[in-house]
């Protein structure tokens, strides 16, 4: 199971970000990170629906190696059983309230103790690196995340660095010109990207003041965008410049601004489930900001994609290159 961590962090997820997703304990994905059990099927069909992945990729055809040291002089079924016994014993840890009175640290606190149990001498990485300085945009920097990763000599395979870009970044599908920026903000791993709602109808009129698109995953082919192919499906910048973001607004859930560097084009991206950038961050055309979600003000998973330059809404349906879904009305 040493390749779910890796699958975890290619997608710019977090321990506990998977576990808030999947609704396995942080605890339970730990331990199958770190090889100290298997996940179920129940267990591996609820991550490999967040991971995009099937559930027999997360199902390994043999036991795993067990990783637990052969101490001297002690027999190892004696040092699984007192791994076992000091689990048992962790307090429970209520994973949302948790997450919104402490924050990450509590949680990674008590996975920590279960890996000092098995695991020799684990150390904990620095806070992640600190966001660029503030532009004029800038209200708040998001809060740094931690990792907690076992010693090198202990887990030497299951160790790659987290990468900046969880999706290859392909400048040539992204570019800036006088009629704006040219490019899809969704890219789906499998399936089509489909316009729902078109610009200046329904909620995103008027134009002026609301005019945006929004664009989901049809996987099938049929013209029709799927609720579940569309949940978690990477959202990149369709330019390069500086991230604005705004958490838990209304009507906009997780929104993120893009601030081109010439300071006249801006995106506007909504409703998504995670933000992986932080606020004041620069990014790249083609470079993973979010994972498309439902927040705020949505009646399901969407992106609502929004272009501006200064002042003036621009209609983005021809920059983005994707076709209207068979049961959009507008």
């Amino acid at each position: 199971m040493h390749h779910l961590r890796l699958l975890r962090r290619a997608r710019a997820l977090t321990l506990i970000d998977l576990a808030l997703l999947s609704g396995i304990p942080a605890r339970v994905i730990a331990e199958a990170e770190y090889g100290m059990r298997r996940l179920n099927p129940h267990e591996a069909e609820a991550i490999a629906f967040v991971l995009g992945l099937s559930p027999a990729a997360l199902l390994p055809s043999r036991p795993p190696q067990s990783p637990l040291p052969q101490l001297e002089g002690t027999p190892l079924v004696l040092v699984a059983g007192l791994a076992a016994t000091l689990a048992l014993s962790l307090p429970i840890v209520d994973v949302m309230s948790d997450w919104q009175r402490h924050g990450q640290a509590v949680i990674l606190q008590q996975a920590g103790a279960l890996a000092r149990a098995v695991l020799p001498e684990p150390t904990q990485l620095p806070v992640a690196p600190a966001a660029l300085p503030e532009s004029p945009v800038i209200d708040s920097p998001m809060p740094a995340r931690l990792a907690l990763t076992p010693t090198p000599d202990a887990l030497a395979p299951l160790i790659a660095p987290a990468p900046r870009n969880p999706l290859p970044m392909a400048p040539a599908r992204f570019y800036l010109d006088e009629a704006g920026p040219h490019g899809c903000p969704v890219q789906p791993v499998s399936g089509q990207v489909v316009i729902t709602q078109g610009y200046g109808v329904g909620t995103h009129a008027p134009a002026h003041i609301w005019g945006a698109i929004d664009l989901a995953i049809d996987s099938d082919g049929d013209g029709v965008a799927e609720p579940g192919a569309s949940w978690y499906a990477p959202v990149v910048a369709t330019h390069d410049g500086v991230v604005k973001v705004t958490m838990n607004s209304y009507p906009a859930g997780h929104h993120i601004w893009v601030l081109a560097p010439d300071q006249v084009w801006r995106t506007g991206y909504s409703h998504l489930a995670i933000v992986t950038v932080s606020d004041g961050q620069r990014v790249r055309a083609g470079e993973t900001i979010g994972l498309l979600g439902s927040t705020g003000f949505a009646s399901g998973p969407h992106l609502d994609y929004q272009i501006w330059r200064g002042d003036v809404n621009i209609d983005p349906t021809n920059l983005v290159g994707c076709q209207p879904a068979s049961d959009n009305g507008g």
